[in-house]
């Protein structure tokens, strides 16, 4: 009796743990790891970032169309826009005074992959 307890116990626990599904990764989250572990990393990203900005046209037509398009910073930006009369230096300058929309830009090519790989090449690294 006891041996056919103990196989039904081995048997249910064998069950349990072969049914539970492992999650899988996916690249996207092998990115994600890889720019936090960046940016934990290197203490003078921030810096980084906004030396790009002001020095490449690209990137900051990127960004400042995703603080255009962001619900949060879409009211200020627009304010800077009509401010600046659409010149982009100005626009930048704008941004990059504003603590709020600095951090806003910064987060967004911190957290995206391809921004941040442009922002390291435009530094030289």
């Amino acid at each position: 009796m006891k041996k056919v307890l103990i196989l039904i116990l081995v048997m249910a626990f064998s069950t349990t743990v072969f049914s539970q599904t492992m999650p899988s990764l996916t690249t996207d989250d092998v990115t994600k790891a890889g720019v936090e572990t960046l940016s934990k990393e290197n203490p003078e990203l921030d810096n980084q970032i906004k030396e790009a900005l002001q020095k490449d046209e690209g990137l900051q037509k990127e960004t400042i169309n995703y603080l255009k398009e962001n619900p949060d910073t879409a009211n200020a930006l627009t304010k800077i826009i009509a401010d600046n009369k659409d010149s982009i230096d100005g626009v930048m300058k704008s941004i990059l005074g504003d603590s709020q929309l600095t951090t806003a830009a910064i987060d967004y090519i911190s957290n995206n992959p391809e921004m941040l790989s442009k922002v390291m090449k435009i530094v030289g690294m």
